[in-house]
């Protein structure tokens, strides 16, 4: 069992988050709606390409949160720190094969290196847009509480299935509340403006996001439309989005309450998503 293959849904946004981010430099972030950003295979290509972030700096910290799996609800919540929403009737396709994953908590700093960029440039034969002032040596600071994943059934090992074979079937409700982003000087939009200026980064996603407008509010999913659907839903009281369709193959619900991000998702038609995620207690 791995917690991996899901950790995407949820932590697109994260990941999305200083790519946008307008607010004071020293708040911590309480968007209350998602809404969906098209990622195209070249964007997803030219992205990979982009060099890593310490090569523009010091990243110390956490890389990669490790992952804890518990024996129930109860250990979760209390590894996690705050109580869980679970469904309050999972259907029995989904059997009694029932997993509770957390992972640690994270605290990241990166510290942005004017010279370390400038030679990084140089090495690849790469003209980087002028640097602002006050952004070389402010430090950035991300805090990730732990994440709960909580999967029911048993997870697919890969998309293809051939005919005549029953595939399995499965259910993940993901939750964490929101990172906080801090910053010991410039702004994280002089860092996210810099960063979206320079050579190999798609620009209609740029143009998306910043279309977005104030991150506090609205939180950025990239969704690949090449490959899924992406509609607004009403779920659990609020506005969220769902990604997939009717036919049961796979379908996923993100959306944002008290400030946590949610995500629930599995071989469920969209209509039984929805009805899922509202059932949550």
């Amino acid at each position: 069992m791995t917690i991996r293959p899901f950790l995407p849904l949820g932590l697109a946004a994260v990941i999305a988050l200083p790519l946008a981010a307008s607010a004071d430099p020293l708040s911590i972030f309480q968007p209350t709606q998602v809404r969906a950003v098209s990622v195209t295979p070249s964007d997803v290509k030219a992205m990979r390409a982009l060099p890593p972030l310490d090569a523009f700096g010091a990243l110390r910290g956490t890389r990669v949160p490790g992952v804890d799996e518990v024996g129930s609800a109860q250990e979760a919540a209390q590894d996690a720190g705050y109580a869980l929403r679970l469904p309050a009737n999972v259907p029995a396709a989904f059997g009694s094969n029932v997993h509770y994953q957390v992972t640690q908590r994270a605290h990241t700093t990166f510290t942005f290196d004017g010279a370390k960029a400038a030679a990084w440039a140089r090495t690849n034969k790469v003209t980087l847009h002028p640097l602002p002032p006050g952004l070389d040596g402010t430090t950035f600071t991300a805090t990730l509480a732990p994440i709960t994943i909580v999967t029911y059934g048993v997870p697919p090992r890969n998309e293809r299935h051939e005919r005549g074979v029953r595939r399995t079937q499965f259910l993940a409700v993901m939750q964490a509340p929101l990172p906080s982003v801090t910053s010991s000087g410039a702004s994280l939009q002089t860092l996210a403006t810099w960063f979206a200026a320079q050579p190999g980064v798609p620009k209609d996603l740029v143009a998306q996001i910043q279309a977005l407008g104030d991150p506090t509010q609205t939180l950025p999913i990239p969704v690949r439309f090449d490959k899924q659907t992406a509609t607004p839903v009403d779920v659990d009281g609020v506005h969220g989005l769902a990604i997939g369709d009717q036919t049961g193959i796979g379908s996923a619900i993100v959306w944002m309450k008290d400030g946590k991000l949610f995500a629930l998702g599995g071989t469920l038609t969209q209509t039984d998503a929805v009805a899922l995620a509202n059932a949550l207690k």
